[in-house]
């Protein structure tokens, strides 16, 4: 019934972290850049007698270039940023101390490296330090005129700087809603279904909880969509969207996974549990005004997880349990209460 499989359970999701990659991708080109635009002043200082500035600034391209290195063949840090801010904090107030006022054209561009690496909240606690460390040094070191103008210009570079990227992080976090939902409902789309569902399963296979897998689909669907038009049908799946999430527990996740058909995997459930809690939103649909008085049913199938199962054979066993709610009349869940043997035996007696 539903139209895809997992291959991968376990890989991490499709809709990657736009700005953590570019933060991570900067840093790279961050400690390349560093290699060739400071290595000659690493030269520069030695010739001039300068060995601390000299072993400073050797330092910052040293663990640069090693941290590139590793993003590079990796994707991986091997010094957090917090360690590099630092050293080079020290750097530039030690390079204003040791070789004056020119030395603050470096600060403008540190901002702007900061801003591009850290995580914003980080970002925002380091150009505060900054500002804290730069402003008096200037003030102390260089004439009061020009250490005004700096003071000014820099505070307004970090705070236009933050503006920027405030708004780029709230553009990604729009983005990744938008990535995961589905857009006429609001519920959460396949693609997250795939990457949840696995996480899920893991957290089985570890003993941290339990989990089942309720699928549901709308009953007659069709004949609402042929007989009162398709933005009727798109009305009763927004409604039933609505109803399913007022409905549902805090922890569990809804997902719209095909046209009419959704599932709710529910979390730290028992089997006996996860039965009742379908058969409470299959009454919830039935007892809510989906569509202008007009009574809408769902068949329901649940799959406990079991850590013998692969995915596709959890997906496939709630898939076949909805199946069978349908054959057996809509408007139900499957299994119910009691075992899928009594209910063969009782057929058979029937029968005989």
């Amino acid at each position: 019934m539903w139209p895809f499989r997992i291959k991968h359970p376990s890989s991490p999701p499709q809709d990657d972290d736009l700005i953590a990659n570019f933060r991570l991708n900067f840093e790279m080109y961050f400690g390349f850049a560093t290699f060739l635009l400071l290595s000659p002043y690493v030269i520069n200082h030695l010739l001039q007698h300068r060995f601390i500035m000299s072993g400073l600034t050797f330092a910052i391209v040293l663990l640069a270039s090693g941290n590139s290195l590793s993003i590079f063949r990796h994707r991986q840090q091997i010094i957090p940023f917090a360690y590099f801010f630092t050293l080079i904090l020290t750097v530039l107030t030690a390079g204003l101390i040791l070789q004056g006022g020119t030395i603050i054209y470096w600060y403008y561009p540190f901002a702007f490296i900061v801003l591009s690496i850290a995580e914003h909240r980080q970002a925002r606690v380091m150009l505060v330090l900054s500002i804290l460390v730069f402003v008096p040094a200037v003030f102390l070191t260089i004439d009061a005129g020009i250490a005004a103008r700096f003071s000014v210009t820099y505070l307004m570079v970090c705070i236009f700087g933050d503006i920027v990227v405030r708004l780029l992080d709230k553009a990604q976090t729009q983005q990744a809603l938008l990535t995961l939902t589905d857009p006429l409902t609001g519920a959460l789309n396949r693609r997250s279904f795939l990457s949840t569902l696995g996480d899920a399963a893991e957290g089985c296979r570890r003993e941290i909880g339990s989990a089942s897998l309720v699928a549901i689909d709308i009953d007659h669907f069709k004949e609402v969509n042929d007989t009162l038009g398709h933005k009727a049908g798109d009305e009763a799946l927004k409604n039933i969207v609505k109803t399913l999430l007022m409905r549902k527990r805090k922890l569990d996740r809804l997902f719209r996974t095909g046209g009419e058909e959704f599932i709710v995997l529910a979390h730290n459930i028992e089997p006996g549990e996860s039965i009742a809690f379908a058969d409470s939103l299959r009454v919830a649909v039935e007892q809510a005004n989906i569509l202008n008085g007009k009574v809408i049913t769902i068949s329901v199938g649940i799959a406990d997880y079991n850590t013998e199962q692969s995915i596709d054979e959890w997906i496939r066993q709630a898939d076949a349990n909805l199946y069978e709610a349908k054959r057996r009349g809509r408007n139900r869940v499957w299994p119910p209460y009691f075992s899928r043997e009594s209910i063969l035996s009782a057929e058979k007696a029937q029968a005989d």
